[in-house]
């Protein structure tokens, strides 16, 4: 008979593996021209969101869907609020503070709204990679469209 494991477990195996792929997805693409193009991130962002949809669900199994819902959402709203404190930090807008981050601080923000963001994708779509692509490559057809009717 197998032993069930326990939320924690679940969290902290969950979690182990959110760290794995997102250090494995940091490392230079190998192999054919090319292959760093193709994004060996966006797979690694999908895993990533997966990962991350499962073990909220499986904490927050208690909670009612909508306040689960609004909860991520707002948890977006956090990290963009980190995005401009980094920013702010690399900036030295606030003379109190000074210069506190650098580039990169800006660029790991940057990256937590987009995997918070594909988390909470999965809310409003089945398919939410695919739902990312076709509205990227509409945005894409405007700009294209736009830069066209330029004189």
């Amino acid at each position: 008979m197998s032993e069930r494991l326990t939320a924690d477990q679940i969290r902290a195996d969950q979690l182990d593996a959110l760290h794995e792929r997102a250090a494995r997805a940091a490392q230079p693409a190998h192999g054919a021209a090319g292959a760093a193009d193709a994004g060996p991130a966006d797979g690694a962002l999908w895993e990533a969101a997966r990962a991350a949809v499962a073990w909220l669900d499986a904490a927050n199994a208690t909670r009612d869907r909508a306040e689960e819902t609004a909860l991520r959402l707002l948890k977006l709203t956090e990290e963009t609020g980190e995005v401009m404190n980094a920013y702010t930090g690399l900036t030295g807008h606030n003379p109190r503070k000074g210069v506190t981050h650098e580039r990169a601080d800006v660029a790991a923000e940057l990256c937590d709204v987009i995997l918070t963001a594909a988390v909470v994708l999965h809310e409003f779509s089945d398919d939410p990679a695919g739902t990312l692509d076709a509205h990227v490559r509409g945005i894409t057809e405007r700009m294209r469209a736009g830069a066209d009717e330029r004189p």
